[in-house]
């Protein structure tokens, strides 16, 4: 799946990369190639429990299309 994924610089070095629409799927590395990663195996255990536990993901066009509404409107 190819959700939107957000990746930020951590103060104390490293990076932090999440996924919004998979409430606390993120995750952490000193390198991007790191932290991307990880991100990979952190959402595909989120993936999994959440289909063990019999909940629907998130639509990822539906997500797609919420990131692009929200740049277009701090445009600026």
């Amino acid at each position: 799946m190819n959700y939107p994924i957000v990746i930020y610089p951590c103060d104390e070095g490293g990076y932090v990369a999440e996924i919004p629409a998979l409430k606390g799927c993120l995750a952490q590395g000193d390198t991007l190639i790191e932290t991307l990663e990880e991100l990979e195996i952190v959402t595909q255990l989120w993936i999994e429990t959440a289909e063990k536990h019999g909940r629907s993901l998130p639509d990822v066009e539906g997500e797609i299309q919420k990131v692009k509404a929200l740049s277009h409107s701090s445009a600026y």
